[in-house]
């Protein structure tokens, strides 16, 4: 008897010491993620860019006081994007995620980003900080209530599009969480008509007017048949265009101005303005302005007759005509002016909010003028350039430069490019730039459309846009846009490895897995994206080291995806995975 109760007694301590094993496993496993430093212009091991699906979690993350039954190494100094957002020497705390928001593969600045958990949100707005060099977001949910493995979810809408993705927090050691917002990338050039009718561009209605060395053509935009068009004037060249409200089309080269009523071309006696340059037509009352100028500037109207304006100091460049119908001339090394109720050109240079006295470009609507500027450096200044908004209403200026996204001058260092066109349509503006087009969507910022979005290489020195029709003129001919067209192809993931193959108490697993964009012009995988079918996201790096406590018993199938630049995900690759939870305990034969 005696025997059988110390028997009893032993399986009664084995048993239990063996929970207690599992137990002190449960609880102090030592695991934490390491990820190293990240580039946004490469893509090393341990990049963590992704955009998941919002899923459940595991059941074993509501367990335990951090929501992953185990411990963490605390962060004993916070990354410089977590500095103020996060409490020193916790070891659930949950992470300071940061990152980028892309936009046709570039960071923009100026977007709003929501972080949230549960019915909680936190929000940042992507800028230019010293800390780094492009825009970024800093964002922690730790005072929502969030914890370390916790599930959490990105917001951010640009351009009229919206972007977000759900992601478990899983900060590296110094307690940050570096994440990436693709935006899908819409939009492809193509070659749409060859020659060189690419210095003026108009549209009306169907029809786009070209006009430049070569001569004069009209194109339909719905059957892309072109007609040549004959000038009453012994040199083609044309240097302007301007369509009227009645439809009329308006031309201007060396020989003079002439009119196409639908029919046939009127050559037209202007005043003697030297060199003509510009024209625009007020949509009211239909006056057309018509400037131009050598040694200064020349300016004459036509409403029915011609009649000579007073001139301005130096010669005019471009002109445009607001929704209040002020004429506004943009002049070489003068600035520009906008003329007054009473005749009078009143002037505006760099002293009063101009980008630069060199203005190539306008453009205006109902809202602003928009003026499109070449660099320069002055000592006293320092550099110059860039494009400026005058807006109607407030009466103030607003100048953007290469912190918004233009190109950089190559003379000037710090000045930006020459921005040779410009047009407006709805709330998007387009800029000719020296190495292709700029468009202002949303926000601040300038994003690109170059040769890698297949527009012909080179200066682009007209545009012209209207509904979703956007027709550019780099110097090979004219491009156009498809607005709808997604351009490339998706990239491709590979699972390196998911080891060990069965996951049990007390071990770890690591993933690690690559991707590759093939699309010409050198496109970048930036986001990398860890999931299983049981529970939801695991990780947004290339390679990561997660705990077993994380995951649920059963098998799992663990996927990987990657998104490139231009917001393409692939196709997800899968690869399977036993999770246990057993205990073994020793075996105690009972002596009867």
């Amino acid at each position: 008897m005696e025997r059988k109760r110390i028997l009893w007694i032993l399986t009664a301590l084995i048993m239990a010491l063996g929970w207690l094993v599992l137990l002190n496993t449960v609880l102090h496993t030592q695991t934490w993620a390491n990820a190293p430093s990240m580039s946004f212009v490469s893509q090393p091991p341990g990049h963590s860019r992704g955009t998941v699906a919002s899923s459940t979690a595991s059941p074993l993350h509501k367990t335990g006081a951090n929501g992953t039954g185990h411990r963490v190494k605390p962060a004993e100094t916070l990354g410089r994007h977590c500095i103020g957002h996060g409490p020193l020497g916790d070891a659930d705390f949950c992470g300071c995620t940061w990152g980028e928001v892309l936009f046709h593969g570039q960071p923009v600045a100026g977007t709003v980003v929501t972080l949230a958990f549960g019915d909680g949100i936190t929000t940042s707005v992507t800028r230019l900080t010293a800390e780094e060099p492009e825009p970024y977001f800093d964002l922690t949910a730790h005072d929502l209530g969030a914890r370390r493995g916790d599930v959490l979810t990105l917001t951010a809408q640009f351009a009229g599009q919206a972007v977000s993705r759900s992601f478990r927090a899983w900060p590296g050691a110094d307690g940050e969480q570096h994440l990436v917002l693709a935006l899908p990338e819409r939009g492809v050039w193509s070659p749409w008509v060859t020659g060189g009718y690419t210095r003026a561009l108009a549209l009306a209605g169907d029809v786009v007017w070209a006009g430049g060395p070569a001569g004069l053509i009209s194109v339909s935009l719905t059957s892309g048949v072109s007609v040549v068009h004959t000038l009453p004037w012994p040199d083609p060249s044309v240097r302007a265009l301007a369509v009227g409200s009645d439809g009329h089309v308006w031309a201007a080269g060396p020989g003079g101005v002439a009119e196409f009523d639908g029919a046939i071309w009127q050559a037209h006696a202007v005043p003697p303005l030297g060199t003509l340059r510009a024209l625009a037509v007020d949509p009211t009352t239909g006056a057309v302005w018509l400037g131009g100028g050598d040694s200064e500037g020349g300016m004459a109207v036509y409403t029915g007759v011609w009649q000579t304006e007073p001139a301005l100091a130096k010669p005019v460049m471009a002109l445009a005509v607001d929704g209040a119908g002020r004429v506004w001339a943009a002049t070489w090394d003068g600035g520009v002016y906008r003329r007054d109720g009473s005749g009078g050109w009143n002037p505006y240079c760099t002293g009063d909010g101009l980008a630069s006295n060199l203005v190539w470009a306008a453009a205006a609507d109902d809202d602003a003028a928009w003026f499109g500027t070449d660099p320069y450096d002055q000592s006293e200044e320092g550099p110059r350039g860039g494009i400026a908004r005058y807006d109607l209403a407030t009466e103030t200026w607003r100048v953007y430069t290469t912190a918004h996204g233009l190109p950089s001058d190559t003379t000037f260092p710090g000045a930006p490019a020459s921005i040779y066109a410009l047009a407006l349509e709805g709330s998007w503006v387009w800029a000719g730039t020296v190495d292709g087009l700029r468009f202002l969507a949303d926000g601040d910022w300038w994003a690109a459309y170059t040769s890698t979005h297949g527009l012909r290489p080179g200066s682009v020195k007209a545009v012209v846009a209207g509904g979703r029709t956007v027709i550019a003129a780099p110097p090979a001919g004219l491009d156009r846009l498809d607005m709808d067209a997604v351009p490339g192809s998706p990239p491709t993931a590979q699972i390196l490895s998911v080891t060990p193959p069965t996951l049990t108490l007390g071990l770890t697993l690591t993933l690690s897995g690559t991707g590759w964009d093939g699309d010409e012009g050198g496109g970048q995988v930036v986001a990398w994206d860890w999931s299983s079918d049981r529970d939801g996201p695991l990780c947004t790096w290339a390679a990561c080291t997660l705990p077993a406590t994380l995951l649920s018993s059963g098998v799992h199938a663990i996927a990987l995806r990657v998104q490139d630049d231009e917001g393409v995900w692939s196709a997800p690759v899968t690869a399977p995975l036993m999770v246990e939870w057993r205990v073994f305990l020793p075996l105690v034969v009972r002596d009867k």
